[in-house]
């Protein structure tokens, strides 16, 4: 995974990581730092994303066995953290990994977004959704997959809203939650490539 540091970028991007740390202004009007994540960070968003596992909002309880295991499947990610520009409070988690949907090398992205529970009802996630389209263009994605599950009705809705994605499957089986329960996941995808002239 590339946290803070450490770079593997061509040279077109790299008048682009220039603005990192980068800060920007919530629809609340709360300002916000984003910038690669440093390694305590993303420990911090582990932790936040099996708090979310055990109120099952969006990741599945069984989704990671350790933190290592959380690890090793985003190894090669881009790891983004949007802070608090007052505290320095890692407010969430953004995280393009490469998708497994994809079988090819660095071709389509798998966005995970993690809020921290008590930062919610601030259209943080519609944030970090459109953040995390806006980078995935800039670090040369073709597409985006996101998979969700089909009781996570707020990111459905976020998605609905951004628009410009396409519903292309469903998953009757995709994953667990706290209660026992098995849920499937909704498949979307976002075509990322630039638009030729005769496109627009």
């Amino acid at each position: 995974m590339l946290l803070k540091h450490e770079f593997r970028f061509h040279e077109t991007q790299l008048e682009w990581m220039d603005c990192f740390p980068m800060v920007t202004t919530l629809v609340t009007g709360r300002h916000v730092i984003i910038d690669y994540m440093t390694d305590q960070q993303l420990t911090e968003t582990y932790c936040m994303i099996q708090e979310a596992a055990q109120h099952g909002d969006g990741y599945g309880i069984d989704e990671f066995d350790s933190e290592k295991d959380f690890r090793h499947e985003i190894e090669g990610s881009d790891c983004f953290a949007i802070v608090s520009k007052d505290s320095g409070e890692l407010l969430a988690g953004l995280i393009l990994a490469v998708s497994k949907f994809y079988r090819g090398m660095n071709g389509v992205c798998d966005p995970f977004i993690i809020v921290k529970r008590t930062e919610r009802k601030q259209k943080l996630g519609e944030f970090c959704m459109r953040k995390a389209i806006e980078f995935a263009k800039k670090l040369g994605y073709m597409g985006m997959y996101v998979d969700t599950f089909s009781n996570n009705v707020a990111v459905q809705r976020i998605i609905e809203k951004i628009g410009g994605f396409q519903r292309v499957g469903f998953l009757p089986l995709g994953g667990r939650l706290q209660t026992g329960q098995l849920v499937g996941s909704v498949i979307y995808y976002r075509d990322l490539s630039p638009k030729k002239p005769e496109d627009t």
